[in-house]
């Protein structure tokens, strides 16, 4: 969340609300379980609906720079739903 609010200030993303919620697929990999896939579910409600785009290039912005996502080794999906 810190990585989302710094990009979204940088952006000049004005916003109401954001959640997230992620699940994972744990799968027995090479006789050990490992995560292999993380799913997250932002929602962004934002002010101005001309800032649709906008949000969602920043929402991409911020997974592509967040820590916890770059350290993993699964692969992260981003299901982003954007509210007016």
């Amino acid at each position: 969340m810190t990585t989302f609010l710094s990009i979204a200030e940088k952006s000049r993303l004005k916003f109401t609300s954001f959640t997230c919620e992620a699940k994972g697929k744990l799968e027995l990999v090479e006789k050990s379980l490992k995560m292999t896939e993380v799913e997250l579910f932002p929602i962004l409600t934002i002010e101005n609906q001309n800032d649709h785009e906008k949000a969602v290039k920043v929402l991409e912005k911020s997974e592509h720079a967040c820590l916890i996502s770059n350290s993993i080794m699964s692969n992260v999906i981003l299901n982003i739903t954007i509210k007016h």
